[in-house]
């Protein structure tokens, strides 16, 4: 028997295929030898930039003696968390159920129909960390099928409940359900919750490790235009700038890694995810907006150029992300000591860097290496103009290094997010460049990802597969409304409601008294062993989430009655009945409630002077507003007529209630930034 892995389209399962383990992909085959030969199933959870993935690689699964006793005992499947986020939540809600923390690599043990009977994380070869040996947890999980069966079915029962008692937990909200309690104190409450966890020293919420957490971040975006908002905003600013300037940030290459391991955003862990600079870019786009200061997006155009340059591919999608290791070493491709600054630079330009991004002698990381963060003010245009071109010097000197890997596999829900975000970078800044990379995966997306209004989930050299998922329906359909409102042109706004379109009829179901919002659709050809639900928001929003924002926006502008209803429906059942949760769970919801309670068409005739209204509410801090184009109702559009001279006229809009026409950008200004 061999390792089946070689083939696979994901590079974090093809990894893995030169290890003695006889590893199955994903897929009935797998547990179909595993009744055949009545053992266990050992799957195994993580993705290609997961630093400790690797560190279990290297340690046990490349191990002659463990892949001995893993063959043995068990059919082993690898699974790529980001092509399977289904089969990965169904795994890490079970983990949870467990009380442990959940994280990857994840680890599960199953009966051979794929029911877990335990579950872990990351196992050293050796007990440490608190943590069974990798060889004796395989020994103990193998003889408990063999001798404990009765055991194992217990386990199987209790963890199989729990999983439906946390869709309980979500859903007990829907008898209870209020829209008139529908209100902006639910979000300034959030943002006091949020705030009250704040650190004014370093910025960001709590301790280490600290994530980006754009949903939240976001969140605090909005709260800071209602009540209570100074103090919100601030944090807000704070925990931007505090993350551009850290060395979570690479001020040589671009682009912001997944996380740091410390309190003051210094040392990351160094792989960086196409979804976090998405959604990235749309935070530093609104610390623009929010301020009117361009220098609160300096790292805008650097991610653009980034993601154009290591994360194209070049039939124009954008790819999954850059690994954390490079020879072995986690951030070896990325840190610098002062001998290697003075090779690149020469040794005055080299004092002078060092001196502004925190080089010395002794280093801030491992064997004496200094990862980059700025620990000087900006300065005068021309010394910052001094330390650009010594940058571009070092990215010129690192290009020789070995590079860490590329998972080179397009998602199409994480392309969908770029969308997003390259839109609002764009409408914040005027960068081109951001709009142009936009519409060019907007169009791969078109071309490769999906056929008659069906998304596949992957795409990799030139191949597409597995039916996509509420996330990936959810999130392009968001990044073409976007392109609508971006280029006038009305097909992105009718590709992006036929997409909404298949969410209502394939992932919407009510259930008992409860709307509820699927990973995976009514038609989906593969069963799994329970049916995950969109429930909360984290390092990605929900798919539930984003979806509201869509059936919204369908409903203001297109004047769809029905889906404003259903999101209405579904707000009211997560955030005022007993299911609500935490601020963290909640937060892009949260901003669907913001869009509900608040939401503003804005309708902008033909004329001129067009463009510049265009342009001013762009500009704006208004993460509300939605831009109505040649796709909006006629109701909408009824009695919006240019001004004398056919000059262009802006239309602000709330529910069925419209303001005066006005005719400037500083008046539309002034509108846009009137107390909600």
């Amino acid at each position: 028997m061999a390792n089946r892995l070689a083939g696979e389209s994901s590079p974090y399962l093809v990894q893995h295929a030169d290890n003695p383990v006889e590893w199955w992909p994903w897929g009935e085959a797998a547990f179909a030898e595993a009744r055949r030969r009545d053992v266990p199933v050992f799957v195994s959870i993580g993705y290609a930039a997961c630093h400790w993935c690797h560190v279990m690689a290297h340690e046990s699964f490349e191990d002659p003696a463990v892949a001995k006793l893993m063959n043995e005992g068990f059919v082993n499947v690898k699974v790529d968390r980001e092509e399977r986020p289904d089969v990965d939540l169904i795994y890490m809600t079970a983990i949870q159920v467990m009380g442990e923390g959940g994280g990857w690599p994840l680890s599960a043990f199953c009966t051979p129909d794929g029911k877990p009977y335990f579950l872990g994380t990351y196992f050293p070869p050796t007990g440490k960390y608190g943590r069974p040996g990798f060889s004796q947890l395989l020994a103990s999980m193998s003889e408990a099928w063999r001798e404990k069966r009765d055991q194992v079915f217990e386990n199987v029962h209790a963890l199989m409940d729990g999983l439906a008692h946390v869709d309980e937990h979500y859903r007990r909200g829907a008898s209870k359900a209020d829209p008139g309690t529908l209100n902006a104190s639910l979000i300034v409450t959030a943002a006091r919750n949020l705030i009250a966890k704040a650190d004014t020293k370093h910025g960001g919420l709590g301790g280490a490790p600290k994530f980006p957490s754009s949903s939240t971040h976001d969140l605090l975006g909005r709260a800071g235009r209602l009540s209570f908002g100074g103090p919100v905003r601030e944090v807000f600013l704070r925990w931007a700038t505090a993350m551009a300037a850290g060395g979570i940030y690479d001020h040589v290459g671009g682009g912001f890694a997944r996380y740091a391991v410390d309190a003051a955003w210094l040392v990351p862990h160094f792989e960086k995810m196409l979804y976090d600079n998405a959604q990235l870019l749309g935070i530093y786009a609104d610390a623009v907006a929010m301020t009117g200061d361009p220098g609160r997006g300096a790292v805008i155009p650097e991610i653009v150029t980034w993601l154009g340059r290591e994360l194209s591919d070049p039939a124009g999608g954008l790819w999954s992300s850059l690994d954390a290791d490079s020879e072995g070493e986690e951030g070896k491709f990325y840190v610098w000591t002062p001998a290697t600054l003075r090779a690149a630079l020469g040794p005055a330009d080299a004092i002078q860097f060092a001196h502004h991004y925190g080089v010395t002698e002794k280093g801030n990381f491992e064997h004496g290496q200094t990862v980059l963060s700025r620990v000087t003010p900006i300065g005068a245009a021309s010394d910052e103009a001094a330390l650009a071109d010594m940058r571009a010097r070092l990215y010129a000197a690192r290009a020789a290094r070995i590079r860490p890997g590329t998972d080179d596999k397009v998602l199409a829900g994480w392309n969908g997010l770029a969308i997003t975000g390259l839109v609002r970078a764009w409408e914040a800044t005027g960068l081109e460049d951001a709009l142009v990379l936009a519409r060019r995966v907007g169009d791969f997306l078109v071309r490769e990802m999906i056929k008659d209004d069906r998304i596949t989930r992957i795409w990799k050299g030139g191949a597409a597969k597995l039916d996509g998922t509420l996330d990936d329906y959810a999130f392009v359909a968001s990044g073409f409304l976007d392109l609508a409102e971006a280029t006038g042109d009305a097909t992105w706004w009718q590709r992006g409601v036929a997409l909404v379109d298949q969410i209502r009829a394939r992932f919407i179901e009510v259930v008992g008294p409860a709307l509820v919002f699927f990973l995976t659709a009514n038609d989906d050809r593969e069963p799994l062993i329970h049916r995950p639900e969109s429930s909360h928001d984290g390092a990605i929003p929900a798919g539930a989430s984003v979806t509201v924002e869509c059936l919204l926006r369908v409903g203001a502008i297109g004047g769809d009655a029905s889906a404003t209803a259903l999101a209405e429906r579904y707000l009211a059942e997560r955030l005022t009945g007993p299911s609500a949760a935490s601020a963290f769970a909640l937060s892009r919801l949260l901003g669907g409630l913001d869009l509900y309670l608040h939401g503003q068409t804005l309708v902008i005739t033909e004329g001129e002077g067009r463009e510049a209204l265009l342009t001013a509410a762009r500009r704006a801090y208004a993460p509300t507003l939605a831009i109505a184009g040649s796709w909006a109702s006629d109701e909408l559009r009824a009695g919006k007529t240019p001004g004398p001279g056919g000059r262009a006229r802006a239309y602000l809009c709330r529910g069925q209630t419209c303001s005066a026409p006005v005719e400037t950008p500083v008046e539309l200004q002034a509108l846009l930034a009137q107390p909600l």
